[in-house]
């Protein structure tokens, strides 16, 4: 990978860190925080050792390859803290307690046989190093390094499975799409495993697949990086820069829009039903729902004044229906027909209000233009 971009990731990492210490200290410490500033600080030590000259210096006072063994061991971590954060946030405590136990149990073996095979086993580092420069690029092939992708691939579907569940029940816009960066980082880090365990593979059988040995699997693990500090920063940082706001006024104003050509139509027949009529189509920015709430209000006020213009022998429908209803006593009234005792055609109003404002949606896309 381009060195000034991992340095870069590796200061966006830190700072993340930081950021996520600095919730902790405010006294935000739930088991899930826990665990993520775990997960963050093992990441960011992982990305560090990825940097040339900390990986050379490292290995200058040890051996070969020891920066990225251990710098694979805290991707492990890294990973497994991410999971167990996840767990806590969709399973009750015990259970989200006793499942991460069974999975920290399992990564500490795979940590430990790594680091035991690469103290016993020979590596192709040497050649690895030879051929930095080049083209075609020399996979890293150890039995350490078969245990690390093994380990990488299963933690990293077990990554996308909580986070997507998680996803499911997120309220915040920056939460959900944090959780889906997440897990797109954790699709990638499967996809590297996958294409480095090949390549490993078609290196011993000496079969030369040219493009499992360019800078594919650099940038699926920038990407991976990239991806999973976005899924850490988004969430702590969302809030606070106005996106979950904007994103919830956006929501509710594509209902307030849905809304207008009913509202329209029982307005313009009864001015008085809004104290203040609004000055454009969009709902209020800073009280989004209040605007919402209102349109809804008025549009019911409008149609039980409407409803002595009823066809006095409908009976209640669909939206189609109703739409085609309302439509006619406007008409109605407007040609002066007389109205009725007001007993026709209930207006059909659901209990639920979601299921309230779906129904009013509907009507009003169903009036005729």
């Amino acid at each position: 990978m381009n060195q000034p971009l991992l340095v870069t990731i590796v200061v966006v990492g830190w700072a993340a860190l930081s950021l996520r210490l600095y919730f902790l200290y405010r006294g935000r410490t739930g088991p899930a925080t826990v665990w993520i500033c775990g997960s963050v600080a093992a990441i960011a030590l992982a990305i560090t050792l990825q940097i040339s000259f900390v990986r050379a210096a490292v290995d200058s006072v040890t051996t070969l390859n020891t920066a990225g063994t251990i710098s694979n061991c805290a991707t492990l971590v890294a990973a497994v803290g991410a999971q167990c954060a996840f767990l806590h946030m969709v399973k009750p405590r015990d259970a989200a307690a006793a499942a991460g136990r069974s999975r920290l149990r399992w990564t500490a073996g795979a940590v430990v046989l790594i680091l035991a095979l690469f103290t016993t086993t020979p590596s192709n580092y040497v050649e690895k190093l030879a051929n930095m420069e080049k083209a075609v690029q020399t996979p890293v092939v150890s039995a350490a390094a078969y245990v690390f992708v093994a380990s990488l691939a299963v933690l990293a579907v077990g990554i996308m499975i909580t986070a997507w569940s998680y996803r499911l029940i997120a309220d915040r816009f920056s939460l959900r799409y944090g959780l889906l960066s997440f897990v797109l980082g954790a699709l990638c880090s499967f996809a590297y495993a996958v294409l480095r365990f090949a390549g490993m593979l078609t290196y011993q059988l000496d079969v030369e697949v040219a493009w499992l040995r360019g800078n594919l699997l650099g940038q699926l693990f920038g990407f991976t990086i990239v991806l999973v500090l976005i899924g850490i920063l988004l969430p702590a940082v969302g809030a606070r820069l106005g996106l979950d706001h904007l994103a919830r006024w956006w929501r509710i104003n594509r209902w307030y829009r849905d809304l207008y050509p009913l509202w329209k139509v029982l307005h313009d027949e009864f001015p008085g039903l809004a104290l203040d009529v609004p000055a454009g189509r969009n709902a209020d920015f800073r009280r989004p729902e209040h605007a919402l709430y209102r349109r809804i209000i008025e549009i019911w006020d409008g149609r039980l004044q409407l409803r002595p213009h009823l066809d006095p022998s409908a009976v209640p429908g669909d939206s189609a229906a109703e739409a085609t209803l309302i439509a006619d006593a406007v008409r109605r009234r407007r040609n002066g027909v007389a109205p009725s005792d007001g007993h026709a055609a209930p207006d059909n109003r659901p209990d639920d209000q979601d299921a309230e404002l779906d129904w009013l949606i509907a009507v009003s896309r169903a009036l005729p233009r």
